[in-house]
């Protein structure tokens, strides 16, 4: 590294928010210890001196990365579902939509939750309810392709981003894995129990962000569930 010095180069992969949580691994000849703990200060993860041990090394580089992928997925999924949280399907689904402003095209937003679910939890306890959570999870993530957005928006509600769909198609992808959830049967003792979703889609370009996206497809799923649930309506329903 002619130009600059490691600590230098870890000084400005640190000024960038995406590489915050990027393990760096320092390999230096560097012995003085209070230069070692300066370096770790300016957003080293560990200080290696040479000569050093290759097999070391790599375990100490696999260790990191796999602390890292955890740290990334403890902080963007949903520890129930494995889906993406709250905040990081939000992020996405504005980068999402900032592609398809740049290519032309749609983007339908479903918000979609799961009907009487306080009764779930009421009559069948919490982890039922949890199961029910998975169940529909589980079917959007069979049902939708791997560019859509699946994120578990809070509680039994779930955010939904399907790029290049117009509202109609969009319609009939969710009134399919609606019609099929409410055929799951979920068993609790020597029983079992049906649950129904209702959902509200707006899309893009007739909403121009995230937000007005969200927030029109949050009023179509509330005339859903006021006109009887377990049933899709679109923005212009």
């Amino acid at each position: 590294m002619p130009n600059c010095t490691g600590v230098e180069a870890a000084r400005i992969i640190r000024q960038h928010g995406e590489f915050l949580s990027t393990p760096i691994v320092y390999l230096s000849g560097e012995t003085n210890v209070a230069l070692q703990v300066d370096a770790m200060r300016l957003g080293g993860d560990h200080f290696l001196t040479k000569p050093f041990n290759p097999v070391f090394l790599n375990a100490i580089v696999k260790s990191k990365i796999e602390r890292y992928r955890a740290l990334r997925r403890t902080m963007y999924h949903d520890s129930l579902t494995g889906l993406l949280n709250h905040s990081s399907g939000k992020h996405t689904l504005d980068m999402l939509l900032s592609s398809v402003a740049h290519e032309g095209g749609f983007l339908s937003v479903v918000m979609m939750d799961i009907d009487h679910f306080k009764q779930v939890n009421d009559t069948y306890g919490h982890p039922v309810g949890d199961q029910v959570i998975r169940s529909l999870s589980w079917l959007l993530k069979q049902r939708l392709r791997k560019q859509d957005i699946i994120c578990r928006y809070g509680g039994e509600e779930f955010l939904i981003g399907l790029p290049h769909t117009d509202a109609e198609h969009a319609f009939a992808i969710m009134d399919r894995i609606r019609q099929d959830f409410s055929q799951i049967r979920h068993p609790h003792g020597d029983s079992h129990f049906f649950a129904t979703a209702s959902g509200g889609i707006a899309t893009y370009p007739l909403y121009q962000n995230g937000d007005a996206l969200i927030k029109a497809a949050d009023e179509a799923l509330y005339r859903a569930k006021h006109n009887g649930r377990n049933r899709i309506h679109t923005d212009e329903d």
